[in-house]
């Protein structure tokens, strides 16, 4: 069977939840499938095009057994509205010749965001008379609007429509949470042309290491009680409670806030940590793939965070790597979202509601004298993981929905 995979960041030394798309192509050719891979040139988190690479008009390679197609993009570090929709825009548009290159599959799937591509997947497989699927890893425009990113009501009105046409013309649609299911099911998309797949960890790669490690040692945490947050630094989360915290908690010399990542909101934190003189913040860019382990197993407690706003349209994925690094949640999200309904059923956490910085120091003073409490909810998530988040297990998932919807095409 010959799938083929749009998405518009794609590479194995990628830090972002395009991880996930690397894990999913090359375990499928391992299946003994074909894959096609049509994306860009990886750029993200930085928007500068990774060392080795360059933003070629189209460049076709083999990485692990998949054929990777790259065309032309827009690629800048601003992070703006218009930067970003064009890069989004232009990026839609190349992989039309692209995919037209790389010749017909069996299956299409295009990954959303970016919304415009499955405009492009649509297209692609009219022509070809192929099934397409989508694949929703966050609910745009819903994402947006709510982040505060897209407030122009006439992108909105553009953005809402390109978004109930791919789901009325999509062959299937595979999504990541019951939250997410559920906003479609409201907008009268049929259960049956839904298949929910969750985000994945793999414990083979993110597993359970000695606490005082090398990443410690390099970072000068060794003895610390350190509290991480790992990923992406967006319009979803809750950081200013983070931060709050942070400052009331600067007196106490053995804890240590670990920043790990890049995003918009970095140099705003950033400014704050030194406005407040916190020297109990550390901020660090991503790290590599192989340093992931040894890092996620270097904190006593992980935060997961996510505001009111954005609760019902996004499933932070560093969850699953929390859990699969048995390291205990610090979830600041509203209680009624399916991340703290998540956190409840494995107990692997705590759960704070947005707005209660007071709350996130008390219960980090707290759990600091709960060491063996905390090993024991790590070990929790873990066990959740291996039996209904792993890697194995929902790649396996998402063979048996592709190979289902091409049974049933046409």
């Amino acid at each position: 069977m010959h799938f083929m995979f749009m998405a518009q960041c794609y590479a194995p030394e990628d830090v972002s939840a395009a991880v996930l798309i690397t894990e999913l192509a090359t375990d499928l050719v391992n299946k003994g499938h074909k894959v096609t891979m049509v994306t860009g040139a990886p750029n993200y988190p930085y928007g500068k095009v990774y060392p080795g690479y360059k933003n070629y008009l189209y460049k076709v390679e083999i990485l692990e057994g998949v054929r990777v197609v790259r065309t032309w993009s827009y690629i800048s570090p601003k992070k703006s509205i218009i930067p970003r929709t064009l890069h989004y825009g232009i990026y839609s548009l190349t992989a039309f010749y692209g995919a037209i290159l790389a010749g017909r599959p069996d299956i299409l799937v295009s990954y959303s965001p970016p919304l415009p591509l499955g405009v492009t997947a649509w297209l692609l497989s009219s022509l070809w008379r192929v099934p397409w699927v989508l694949q929703l890893e966050d609910l745009y425009p819903d994402a947006a609007i709510a982040a505060g990113v897209l407030k122009n009501n006439a992108l909105i009105n553009l953005f809402t429509a390109i978004e109930r046409f791919q789901y009325r013309h999509a062959a299937h649609i595979s999504l990541i949470s019951n939250s997410f299911r559920r906003n479609l099911l409201n907008k009268g998309i049929s259960g049956e042309k839904i298949t929910l797949i969750p985000v994945w960890a793999d414990p083979e790669l993110v597993y359970e290491m000695p606490k005082e490690n090398g990443f410690r040692k390099r970072h000068s945490l060794t003895g610390k009680f350190v509290v991480m947050y790992a990923g992406n630094l967006g319009l979803t989360s809750s950081f200013e409670d983070v931060m709050q915290a942070a400052k009331s908690l600067k007196d106490e010399k053995d804890i240590c806030f670990v920043i790990v990542g890049e995003g918009v909101k970095k140099s705003d934190m950033q400014q704050f940590a030194r406005d407040e003189k916190l020297g109990n913040l550390k901020f660090l860019p991503f790290q590599p793939r192989e340093l992931f382990a040894e890092m996620m197993t270097a904190a006593d407690l992980h935060f997961v965070t996510l505001n009111q706003n954005s609760s019902l349209s996004s499933l932070p994925s560093k969850t699953f790597n929390i859990m699969a690094s048995s390291r205990p949640i610090l979830a600041v999200a509203p209680v009624e979202c399916e991340l703290s309904g998540l956190i409840s059923e494995a107990n692997c956490g705590m759960i704070i509601p947005p707005g209660n910085p007071q709350q996130i120091s008390q219960t980090i003073l707290k759990s600091r004298g709960q060491i063996s409490k905390l090993d024991e909810m790590g070990k929790n998530g873990r066990i959740k993981l291996e039996e209904k988040y792993s890697r194995s297990a929902c790649i396996d998932k998402y063979e048996d929905m592709l190979l289902e919807v091409h049974k049933n095409r046409g």
